[in-house]
């Protein structure tokens, strides 16, 4: 997909931690600036082939860097413990899905063999199992406040390995979220709101959980990232999806672009599919106006431009 109008989207978001995660509805950053400066997004492998990376998997340099996918849209810091709840993201926000069932697989500080090895962040293994799971079963009901995932009270979630969803209700979006419940092992607990964070928002009827992540180096506590980003592509399998679509042309060619794949024609498939990017690409030159992009060479990243070219 090219990058045409409506297809771009702006977006802000705390960079205090090293790193973001993209929105699920969005696929690329296309331009970041962190903290007011623009820093130049990088490839997967950027800082391995320099002098690689700690198991921490943070980085030194002042970019954003490619991190892969990750099961969650924020960690649960090393050292902490959580418990995990759900609320519902539908107004009145009064009622659970009618149906669906959400699953988790997690580690807690108890899973531990012995309490000099406590399992934080995966330092040590269980018996048995890699990882502890349980399903959520959905079958309406009311919902006043956030509720726990689990069946019993576990407050020493300390690492999320996946989240997956089936069968849920169209157009009932669900929110997870870790509540923190002090350092990991604290006994009794010591709940802080401050440090709650979102997992993940659920809108579809089958999924899993997975985030586009960058880390950036050289942030504080105060780091804010300002990034431009390319939406994803979206399987229009629900009333709730939204399309971004300029134009009557477009879509007409786009279905008979379609209907021709479908019954094999080819020829008449490149065919629509060609006249519907050529109009995609008339339609973004007229919504830009007078601020057409200049050609600017820059071997070194963001600011290392050779002025002049146009």
């Amino acid at each position: 997909m090219g990058y045409w109008r409506e297809l771009l989207v702006e977006h802000t978001q705390d960079a205090s931690d090293g790193y973001v995660s993209l929105p699920q509805d969005t696929d690329s950053i296309v331009a970041a600036m962190l903290d007011n400066n623009p820093r130049a997004p990088r490839s997967l492998w950027h800082d391995y082939k320099i002098f690689g990376t700690n198991d921490q998997d943070t980085t030194v340099l002042n970019s954003f860097i490619d991190d892969g996918y990750a099961p969650t849209y924020r960690d649960l810091v090393s050292g902490s413990q959580y418990k995990i709840q759900y609320h519902t993201l539908k107004a009145p926000f009064n009622a659970n899905p009618a149906t669906g069932d959400l699953t988790i697989k997690y580690r807690a500080y108890g899973d531990a063999t012995d309490g000099a090895n406590a399992l934080i962040a995966g330092a040590a293994k269980l018996e048995g199992d890699s990882f502890n799971g349980e399903t959520k079963t959905f079958s309406g009901g009311a919902q006043s406040s956030a509720t726990d995932v689990f069946s019993t009270t576990i407050a020493d979630v300390t690492e999320i390995l996946e989240i997956s969803w089936a069968n849920m209700e169209a157009d009932h979006p669900v929110q997870v979220q870790a509540l923190y419940q002090g350092t990991a092992g604290a006994d009794p607990v010591a709940p802080d709101a401050t440090k709650d964070l979102i997992l993940a928002q659920i809108n579809s009827n089958n999924g899993s959980s997975r985030y586009r992540r960058f880390r950036i180096g050289g942030t504080d506590s105060t780091s804010s990232a300002h990034m431009l980003l390319k939406r994803r592509w979206v399987d229009v399998d629900s009333s709730s999806d939204l399309v971004h679509i300029p134009s009557n042309s477009i879509l007409k060619h786009a279905l008979l672009g379609k209907l021709s794949e479908d019954n094999a024609d080819l020829q008449r498939a490149t065919y629509h599919w060609g006249v519907a990017k050529e109009l995609l690409e008339a339609d973004t030159d007229s919504y830009r106006g007078a601020a057409k992009p200049t050609l600017q060479i820059a071997p070194n990243g963001v600011g290392g431009g050779i002025s002049g070219m146009y």
